[in-house]
């Protein structure tokens, strides 16, 4: 048996990476979903003073709630307002920080319900930190940087992982997407439903009334005692 000598220097390397990979947490992606109530505006703030980010991206989707719509309002750290959205289903928008507007600082992501005084609005919000290239990875990409005795095997590796994650990513984005739409439908059949039973109800109530008074005037026609019948057949001999 011939036995055969590994390095442990590219071991350890591939051990660093797979730990990097599966412990590493990008902090340049936000999503949630909040509820905003009848006649509130509730306003959320992100801090942006890194320089490595170049620009964010945010988009929105109302889900449940009245008409499905909200207005949207962004104030840059300046007090700027850069953007407006009155009553709106859906919307996203990018901003670039080197913008006279824009800036680095606190950024106010407001939704503004106070046009609706019934109904609550169920809203689902997504947040991305680009860098200068317009990519979600910036920080990922640059761990792998501290590694700068890596053999030259291991960028293979780096480069592998990272359009493996940057998929993911759009993946997990679309999904949420697709998440948000299926909630809004699933709420606007289950509105239509109640409706429809409701205003069945109504009908079937007017429906039994209507067939009540006609069987309660028919009866009335043939007893000699009863007033209403008695009404009738006066106006009927008046005729």
């Amino acid at each position: 048996m011939v036995m055969q000598y590994i390095s442990a220097k590219p071991v350890l390397h591939i051990l660093w990476i797979l730990c990097l990979t599966l412990g590493l947490t990008v902090g340049d992606e936000f999503d949630f979903t909040v509820i905003v109530g009848p006649g509130k505006v509730e306003c959320f703030y992100q801090t942006i003073d890194d320089p490595k980010y170049a620009a964010f991206e945010f988009d929105y989707q109302v889900v449940d709630g009245g008409d499905l719509d909200i207005s949207l309002y962004l104030r840059s750290p300046k007090g700027i307002q850069l953007v407006n959205d009155y009553k709106k289903n859906e919307g996203d928008q990018r901003i670039v920080l080197n913008e006279p507007n824009a800036g680095r600082g606190d950024y106010a992501f407001c939704f503004d319900n106070t046009f609706s005084m019934q109904s609550s609005k169920t809203v689902f919000f997504e947040f991305f930190l680009l860098d200068e290239k317009g990519e979600y990875l910036n920080g990922f990409d640059q761990a792998f940087k501290q590694e700068e005795q890596a053999e030259n095997q291991m960028e293979d590796f780096r480069q592998t992982t990272v359009r493996v994650k940057s998929s993911l990513n759009r993946i997990e984005h679309l999904q949420s997407q697709l998440r948000a739409v299926e909630f809004r439908d699933r709420s606007i059949m289950e509105a239509n439903y109640e409706r429809v039973n409701f205003w069945s109800i109504v009908h079937l109530c007017v429906m039994l009334f209507t067939l009540l008074v006609q069987v309660f005037m028919v009866r009335s026609l043939f007893e000699e005692r009863s007033t209403v019948g008695r009404l009738i057949r006066k106006g009927k001999l008046a005729d």
